[in-house]
């Protein structure tokens, strides 16, 4: 399909990451923290990010969205705010993992086992092992939420850690021959990853298809013993 306008939303993590994409190719993104709630926000930086590159919300014809795991509201909103889209103009949505995305700048290390960690608070990490072969990032395990203790039973080498939770684990996983620990890069999505990860990804999903990945119950599901979707 030519001429696709690609909406692109991450708002799993602790910014929201925006990005607007012709065909391949990016031609805005816009990221940023609020102390506003992610519903308040998101409609606003929608808007503004369409207006400023001269389009439409009628103009999109694509949209892609992480579905976590990561910030329980975060997931929630960009998903609904996608899926009313999705009603509306009765375009496509595609799913993406967060730590799926988090994982694809590192597709160059061939030969080498990721392991994106996400600090999932309580004194937990979200993550996933992942391995890289000739470029490309295939995901081995499930998505977990695992204290940091824990974690180094995951280890296969040599093996990658970055992430908005590696400082958690640092101690747990220093001194582990061929463990690698990457502390000041790679703990976002970026707006690559989100668009690559995204065309890699695209289908024509429905949207009963389309659900978000908490890792984890939510304290809502524990506590009046419900099950979100």
């Amino acid at each position: 399909m030519e001429n696709r306008l690609i909406l692109g939303i991450d708002n799993s993590l602790d910014s929201l990451n925006l990005i607007l994409a012709e065909d391949n190719r990016i031609v805005s993104e816009k990221r940023g923290k609020s102390m506003r709630a992610p519903s308040e926000i998101l409609p606003g930086a929608v808007t503004a990010i369409l207006t400023d590159s001269g389009h439409a919300i009628g103009d999109i014809t694509n949209i892609f969205v992480t579905l976590g795991p990561g910030s329980f509201t975060g997931i929630r909103v960009a998903l609904s705010f996608c899926k009313g889209i999705r009603s509306v103009l009765n375009i496509p949505i595609t799913g993406i993992p967060t730590l799926d995305a988090l994982s694809f700048p590192l597709a160059f290390m061939d030969g080498h086992y990721l392991c994106p960690l996400i600090d999932a608070k309580k004194g937990e990490v979200f993550c996933s092992l992942y391995t890289v072969s000739q470029g490309n990032v295939a995901r081995l395990t499930e998505y977990h939420a695992l204290k940091p203790e824990n974690i180094p039973a995951l280890v296969r080498t040599p093996c990658v850690f970055f992430g908005t939770g590696v400082l958690l684990c640092e101690k747990n996983l220093s001194g582990i021959n061929g463990v690698t620990i990457i502390k000041d890069r790679f703990q976002a999505v970026s707006g690559e990853a989100l668009l690559k990860t995204g065309l890699q990804k695209m289908t024509d999903n429905c949207l009963d298809e389309i659900k978000p990945i908490y890792g984890r119950r939510s304290e809502a599901e524990i506590k009046f013993n419900v099950e979100l979707t």
